[in-house]
């Protein structure tokens, strides 16, 4: 007996005019919600695809300090043979991978008793504009084996 007098009476159906603009404040909630979670997306996007091309240009930039390396090492070693050269040189890259990079090479002799040795820095550099830029360097040091 006392539940069917209490389902009576809490068993209130709400009117339509009772329910107005409930669903223009959920519309409205929705679209800031959905709208700023497009906004979050799209900068952690944007922040991922600049970090992507950063990485690209170090790993370039690597490469060109490595590349300045080996070539310092061909002018000291010459492969045809004869007298090789310890100088300081500047590269400029045209291949491609290395389009736009350069490498500044150092070269210094060593002599340990009667032994010649060189050490070799070269510093690679690519620039793809502000702020895409990067600078790696490379040392080694090489010995005649003959």
């Amino acid at each position: 007996m006392f539940l069917s007098k209490f389902n009576r009476r809490h068993s209130k159906v709400s009117l339509p005019k009772e329910q107005q603009g409930i669903s223009l404040a959920i519309l409205l909630f929705i679209i800031i919600i959905v709208g700023l979670l497009a906004t979050a997306l799209t900068r952690i996007n944007t922040q991922s695809n600049l970090a992507n091309a950063q990485q690209v240009i170090a790993t370039r930039a690597f490469f060109a300090a490595e590349s300045g390396a080996q070539l310092q090492a061909t002018s000291i070693f010459p492969i045809a043979g004869g007298a090789g050269v310890c100088a300081n040189q500047n590269f400029n890259f045209n291949a491609n991978g290395l389009n736009g990079c350069s490498a500044t090479t150092t070269c210094t002799t060593i002599t340990v008793g009667s032994e010649d040795y060189y050490q070799v820095s070269s510093q690679g550099q690519c620039n793809a504009g502000q702020p895409m830029q990067a600078t790696r360097t490379i040392e080694v040091r090489l010995k005649d084996i003959n």
